[in-house]
């Protein structure tokens, strides 16, 4: 092979890798958001739930 062949296989081989790590970090962020969401969620039904138990606690 000469050396230009190897040079842009050489390139290739980078892109490729280059190209995975991309994906692996979209995939980890993805991850991250959905926990993000579900931690928001969370918390917002928590301060759901302590009004409705201020609320029950006023109407008894």
């Amino acid at each position: 092979m000469d050396p230009k062949q190897e040079k842009k296989l050489a390139i290739t081989r980078e892109l490729i890798e280059n190209a995975k790590r991309r994906i692996d970090l979209s995939y980890e962020l993805e991850q991250n958001l959905e926990s993000l969401g579900l931690q928001r969620r969370m918390k917002q039904l928590n301060l759901e739930n302590k009004l409705l138990k201020k609320q029950n606690n006023e109407l008894a």
